[in-house]
């Protein structure tokens, strides 16, 4: 679904997305609510009006469904809906726009140390459209590191995500191989003059090698002098980015909604098949 601001010919002058799922009450579908999907850290208003104003959109939301699990935006709300939360987080990005050697000066010591022993490792990087390689990395080596698990399904909507951003152009797919073995790869996804690093995977051989600071740090080559941001899409992990920030990366902060408006006996029965949940 999407929040349209139309135009006179019925055209579109701003759009926000709006992601939505089932709310299932007693095993039954019961009514549509909002919730952040997969693959999507944030969302923005896309708009013809550089200075279009994004409240009308957020109060839209938050009037029109009662229950927000999580709706991540770029821009923190001016006036914070009524019985809306709101979490601050950051994502980190770095600014291509200057040269390489600026951009490799800003890099920590570590990092430019990890380069060097990445570049002197062997690596043959290959351009890639078929993504099971990287799902089946990312199975082996880091599903279990998530709490609960990953579900089928996600690997599912990864699929038809990678294979509709190749049909578009946007998806640079890339793996680092040694000895005829696939061992790490990373998937970089371009919305407008933003690079997404939007998924990663390296077996414990890729990571001893350094193959996705590699693989990053040929991304950022590529791209550097242009007018473009590499958004890291981090994780809410110290490790994760405290590895993005020795890439000279900055904190950009994006803001999380929930709401609930669900009346008592909703509230009731969602407890209830939460705590059975919990004991299962």
């Amino acid at each position: 679904m999407g929040v349209v601001l139309a135009d006179q010919n019925d055209g579109y002058r701003a759009v926000l997305p709006v992601p939505l799922r089932r709310k299932r009450i007693a095993g039954i579908n019961y009514a549509w609510v909002v919730h952040q999907p997969l693959f999507c850290q944030f969302l923005h208003v896309f708009a013809l009006d550089p200075v279009q104003s994004v409240e009308p959109f957020y109060q839209f939301v938050v009037r029109r469904f009662r229950y927000g699990s999580t709706f991540s935006i770029r821009e923190k709300p001016m006036i914070l809906p009524v019985l809306t939360d709101m979490d601050e987080r950051a994502t980190h990005t770095l600014d291509l726009s200057v040269g390489y050697e600026q951009l490799a000066a800003g890099y920590s010591a570590d990092r430019r140390l990890n380069l060097r022993r990445a570049q002197a490792a062997g690596w043959e990087v290959k351009d890639a459209v078929d993504p099971e390689p990287i799902i089946h990395l990312f199975q082996q080596y880091h599903a279990d590191t998530i709490d609960g698990g990953v579900a089928d399904w996600a690997y599912v909507i990864l699929r038809r995500l990678v294979k509709e951003l190749t049909q578009r152009q946007l998806a640079t797919l890339r793996y680092a191989v040694r000895d005829g073995q696939i061992e790490a790869g990373a998937l970089f996804v371009q919305e407008g003059n933003r690079i997404i690093y939007l998924f990663n995977a390296a077996s414990p051989a890729g990571r001893r090698g350094q193959a996705r600071t590699l693989l990053l740090d040929q991304l950022i080559r590529r791209r550097a002098g242009q007018s473009f941001v590499l958004d890291f899409e981090s994780p809410d992990k110290a490790s994760i980015a405290a590895f993005y920030r020795s890439f000279g990366a900055v904190d950009e902060r994006y803001y999380s909604l929930c709401w609930n408006r669900l009346n008592r006996v909703e509230r009731l029965v969602r407890r209830v098949l939460r705590q059975r949940s919990e004991k299962a």
